[in-house]
């Protein structure tokens, strides 16, 4: 049970999307692979991403990111940093939080009402369930 003070400053979508991500190194020059690692967000803000990952992605860990809302609509992509990671247990997979560092403005504002949206969206429809 959470009894902490929330510290989140936008809404969350609790919903699966695809992010494409590749760590950025410190040295500008060594980027390590033109590859992106896929994953699927647990749930994403305006603010930062959940996800799961086979790679333990250290804390502090600079990351680019392109987001997939839709397969009509180009991915948001965004930096992020690592602020927490929870290795899972009994298995080799690691629970990643990364706050966005850099992001457009339209595209924070993008993701913020579709949270906004999809949580009246699931408000309204649980109260018509018990109505």
């Amino acid at each position: 049970m959470f009894t902490g003070k929330e510290k989140r400053r936008y809404e969350r979508i609790e919903k699966p999307f695809i992010v494409k991500l590749q760590t950025i190194p410190e040295e500008p020059k060594a980027r390590i692979s033109p590859d992106w690692d896929m994953v699927v967000s647990k749930d994403l803000g305006a603010g930062g991403v959940f996800f799961y990952s086979s790679k333990n992605l250290g804390i502090g860990t600079a990351l680019d990111l392109k987001i997939g809302f839709s397969t009509s609509s180009p991915p948001v992509e965004c930096v992020g940093i690592v602020l927490r990671v929870k290795e899972q247990p009994y298995t080799s997979i690691f629970g990643i939080a990364a706050a966005f560092t850099k992001i457009e403005e339209r595209d924070r504002e993008m993701i913020n009402k579709t949270a906004l949206d999809i949580s009246r969206l699931e408000n309204h429809n649980l109260k018509r369930a018990f109505a």
